[in-house]
């Protein structure tokens, strides 16, 4: 069965500068079914671009899902955060930060700033794997209910 609330593709933008991250999660995504069109930012300066609308990300679409990594060159994770919760056009979204910090502190400032989810990051390919499971859920809902940390199992 496919995810997909209509016939459209979930837009999901990634925040994140390690393309080993990337390509496990669209391999997790694929292992769910989610039907989905991948927008790859590579560093906070792009994501901002892409937030404001401009240059090459003027007509992109209204994603369905935006996943941040918190520790990225140039612009940091939090800061993406803060200008998505500060973009009108972004209300609603969720908006989640991965990473493999496992600081409360982090944790205590993403809730400040309106974080749907922290997924941990896990070193392990089958945990990694079950990323895909967490994504599907959080478009299922279509919307985040408060920050709650996710360490994807082995199951």
């Amino acid at each position: 069965m496919k995810l997909s609330a209509t016939s459209r593709p979930y837009s999901i933008v990634i925040v994140e500068d390690n393309g080993s991250d990337v390509f496990l999660l669209q391999r997790a995504l694929n292992r769910q079914k989610i039907n989905f069109e991948l927008t790859h930012l590579r560093d906070g300066g792009a994501a901002l671009a892409f937030i404001r609308r401009e240059g090459e990300y003027a007509n992109s679409p209204r994603p369905d899902l935006i996943l941040v990594d918190l520790n990225l060159p140039k612009i940091g994770g939090e800061d993406v955060i803060r200008a998505v919760r500060s973009a009108r056009h972004l209300d609603g979204v969720p908006a989640c930060v991965w990473s493999s910090s496992e600081s409360a502190r982090d944790r205590e400032s993403l809730v400040r700033l309106g974080v749907d989810k922290f997924i941990f990051k896990p070193s392990g390919l089958e945990q990694f794997m079950q990323i895909g499971k967490t994504v599907e859920g959080l478009l299922r809902a279509g919307f985040g209910t408060g920050l709650t940390a996710t360490t994807p199992a082995v199951s």
